[in-house]
């Protein structure tokens, strides 16, 4: 007991690397990237860029040490058949493109760099699997517990969609609530003992609260919540709210829509919203004016 100490905690905080993202201004809200050995929870309605932000990220997790990467493979469980293999190859080609240019700016030979990652290697290094309920995830859960107790270097787990799979398998509410429990404890655990990156994605649903209009009287206000509720808050480390950007849309233009992502629990920046854009090459941020 009491074998470390708040220092200590500090110190191996800071020896870790984020996940980017591949938006500069999302992955310095998150202080470096998405943190190891957390959860972080994608929270949006369909649409909103949750399944584009996991592509993405099982690609950058390839991206090699030397480049300031975690060189490790992503195990991706598929709820909802929304991973696309050719969207990752588009994605893993951009991102092999870039990490070239980077490596030739800090006068590395791109050949050596980046020997282990390639457009070639991107889908090889994803292990992939479709779940279509509990029971099938936590078989997931035992497999991928031995393989990272066996050496092998994952550090990326996706589980999209947790909502889809709860809301469309389970009935009851306390049932739904133990059971998301029993599977974020779990992923919580291996995220901490083996330094992983836990992404979940999750819908979003209508409240009505009811508030103080002034003078006294009520008044029912509908908000965009969790469609989990708010027990799982107490589960995720990070959430992430996403969405499109409808303020600026225009229908006649060939620029890609914009979309922001609200940080609504952080260990950083409280309460941040930026803007991102999904292009063909990905994730990226939004260029500022001036």
């Amino acid at each position: 007991m009491f074998k470390k100490s708040a220092l200590d905690w500090w110190r191996e905080e800071e020896a870790r690397t984020g996940l980017v993202t591949f938006c500069r201004d999302l992955d310095l809200a998150l202080g470096s990237g998405i943190p190891e050995g957390m959860i972080t929870e994608l929270c949006g309605p369909p649409g909103s860029g949750k399944t584009q932000l996991c592509l993405q990220l099982a690609v950058n997790v390839q991206i090699p040490q030397q480049l300031g990467g975690l060189q490790g493979r992503a195990v991706y469980l598929d709820t909802n058949y929304g991973f696309s293999p050719q969207r990752v190859q588009e994605m893993a080609k951009a991102c092999h493109n870039h990490c070239a240019n980077i490596a030739q700016l800090h006068k590395l030979n791109p050949e050596e760099t980046l020997a282990g990652f390639s457009e070639a290697t991107a889908l090889d290094n994803i292990l992939y699997s479709h779940v279509t309920n509990c029971t099938q995830i936590l078989e997931a859960i035992a497999v991928l517990q031995n393989r990272l107790h066996d050496g092998e270097k994952i550090k990326l787990i996706v589980l999209d969609s947790l909502s889809f799979l709860i809301r469309n398998t389970i009935t009851r509410s306390m049932k739904r609530v133990k059971r998301v429990h029993e599977i974020l404890t779990l992923l919580h655990k291996l995220a901490h003992r083996f330094g992983c990156v836990v992404i979940v994605t999750n819908d979003v649903t209508t409240r009505i609260s009811d508030v103080d209009g002034g003078g006294g009287d009520r008044q029912d206000v509908p908000q965009i919540v969790s469609a989990l509720g708010g027990s799982l808050t107490h589960k995720v480390n990070q959430r992430i709210f996403l969405g499109r950007d409808e303020s600026h849309f225009d229908a006649q233009s060939q620029a890609p829509p914009s979309y922001v992502a609200s940080i609504e629990k952080g260990h950083f920046l409280p309460s941040v919203t930026v803007a991102f854009r999904i292009e063909p090459a990905g994730i990226r941020g939004v260029k500022r004016e001036g």
